[in-house]
């Protein structure tokens, strides 16, 4: 195969601030060179293919460490209403995208969110059964914790006021008794399940190739993909691969609690570099935004109540212990301070029992910590998977957490500085489709801790603010380190595989920009020395 080259004034390595002045070079989808112009000349001939970005940035694709791929890709299809103000906005947005549909399938759009309406009022099958009588409607909302669903989708799974809410989840239900339509924690799992239960492989590995192609107009060449509620699509990624349809990297988990049989198999069939098993995960808690984040004292506006964990702390440390003698690393979902808690000392627990056995395993998020568990990151060499665009976004002084957790608790939440500086090792990513998949949105939120609108002055906890050599290093090597694979991806320097971003301006000068950042155009993304998205 040509040789290629991009040329550019401004290439970051990952592996220092310090940008270069030269070129990336290549060959079989290899990096062969990275550096300047007068140590490049023996690796260019005449054959050379060299594109110039002389003022543009180059750097290693972003690798967001935590993404629901497949949830992510059903609500692009039928609508993204993250940015609705009220109920029926959302409703008259989802009758737009959908209005010409001739099916009766599922509409599974999503991402509202209700803390940006009135009074954070949860919605209602009403304002759905408005547009959508007979077309069953399931969505699900920002946090993916909770879901709307209309009169024809409760219908259809049997919903009634008879109906006996799960353990950990509720239907909602008015004054009468009705459900409501909102579906809350548990109680989504069978719905969700049963929806997609019937849909064909090929038309989820077409939702995935639109995945892979958004991921890639980011910069993205490498995302790491989490069950949402046990759902698996790998198959989907598979036939896709075989297809060679595959344009960015997936390496991915499957639920902690499946079969060890299964486990052991996703583990032996996917170790290509496209698609990669790389461990399980599950949840501890739900999210202290939903009251449903496990956490160490009463929340503040509840002061009888905390929440409780979702897997017992002695089944979870068997569990652990058990999947950690078999080489797997474990991922846990922990929101809530309790949770956190939990989590490390079921890490704890396997260590005690095993040994050092250098499994990464990741505690995901982080909203809430105590201050005396931040230390214990880096002493059990456990991996901080943290969402940065999570972060305060609009009208910070109204933000639910100053009444739900308190001052206090809050000057903890997303501590992204503490736990560095402490050993941990970051891993950026953006919980798509709960924020954004763009990930300079996250960037931009770790170094400035700013919501929108700029608020508040000096930023949310100014003292765990990062660095933009420290945020893209999160979102590149931090991320390949978590996913083992800081050997292959995550940085540039010879013999790592040719995972490129082209970005349009340099982000440690505009880093502090919120509309340079939110905007910043992609020229060109690279997998494997191929250009699979050109801006």
């Amino acid at each position: 195969m040509r040789k290629k080259a991009l040329r550019c004034k401004h290439i970051y390595t990952g592996l220092s601030e310090e940008l270069t002045d030269g070129y990336v070079i290549w060959e079989d989808g290899t990096i062969l060179f990275v550096g300047n112009e007068s140590d490049a000349e023996p690796y260019l001939d005449g054959e050379t293919e060299i594109l110039r970005f002389d003022d543009n940035f180059i750097m290693p694709g972003f690798h967001d460490f935590h993404v629901h791929l497949m949830s992510g890709a059903l609500m692009e299809r039928d609508g993204i209403l993250r940015y609705a103000n009220i109920e029926e906005e959302a409703v008259r947005m989802l009758w737009e995208k959908n209005k010409d549909r001739r099916s009766k399938d599922w509409i599974l759009g999503g991402a509202w969110d209700n803390f940006r309406w009135p009074e954070n009022k949860l919605p209602s099958k009403e304002s759905l059964d408005v547009y959508f009588k007979d077309i069953p409607v399931f969505l699900l909302n920002k946090e993916c914790h909770g879901a709307w669903a209309n009169s024809e989708a409760l219908r259809r799974f049997k919903i009634t006021r008879d109906t006996p809410d799960p353990e950990n989840g509720s239907f909602f239900r008015n004054s009468d008794g009705e459900p409501t339509g909102y579906v809350h924690e548990a109680a989504v799992i069978p719905m969700l399940k049963g929806i997609l239960k019937d849909m064909s492989l090929e038309s989820m590995a077409d939702y995935a190739e639109s995945f892979a192609e958004k991921a890639n107009t980011y910069g993205i060449t490498s995302v790491g993909d989490l069950p949402l509620y046990g759902i698996r699509a790998d198959r989907a990624y598979k036939l896709l691969e075989e297809q060679g349809r595959l344009k960015v990297r997936i390496n991915f988990c499957i639920a902690m609690m499946e079969d060890l049989t299964e486990i052991f198999s996703a583990r032996e069939e996917y170790t290509s570099d496209l698609l990669r098993f790389i461990g399980v995960k599950d949840f501890l808690d739900g999210t202290p935004m939903g009251h449903t984040g496990f956490m160490l004292e009463p929340y503040t506006d509840m002061p009888e109540f905390r929440s409780s964990p979702m897997i017992e702390p002695e089944v979870l440390k068997a569990r652990v212990a058990l999947l950690a003698a078999n080489d797997i690393k474990v991922r846990l979902h922990a929101c809530g301070d309790g949770a956190v808690r939990l989590g490390l000392d079921a890490f704890a627990y396997a260590r005690d029992a095993l040994g050092e056995r250098g499994l990464r395993h990741c505690i995901e998020h982080i909203e809430s910590i105590s201050p005396e568990d931040i230390k214990r990151f880096g002493d059990l060499n456990v991996i901080a998977s943290v969402q940065p665009d999570h972060l305060p976004k609009y009208d910070f002084d109204g933000h639910p957490f100053h009444r739900m957790i308190g001052e206090e608790r809050m000057r903890y939440s997303w501590p992204f500085r503490s736990l560095a500086e402490n050993g941990a090792v970051l891993a950026l990513g953006t919980d798509y489709p709960v924020t954004e998949l763009n990930p300079l949105r996250g960037v931009y939120r770790a170094v400035t801790r700013l919501t929108d609108d700029g608020e508040p002055k000096g930023g949310f906890s100014p003292d765990e603010k990062l660095s933009v050599h420290e945020s893209l290093r999160a979102y590149t090597y931090g991320s390949a380190y978590a996913a083992g694979r800081e050997k292959e991806t995550g940085s540039l320097c010879p013999g790592m595989l040719a995972d490129l971003a082209v970005l349009e301006e340099n982000p440690f000068a505009c880093a502090f920009d919120r509309d340079k950042m939110f905007g910043m155009k992609v020229l060109m993304t690279i997998v494997g020395g191929e250009a699979v998205y050109t801006g």
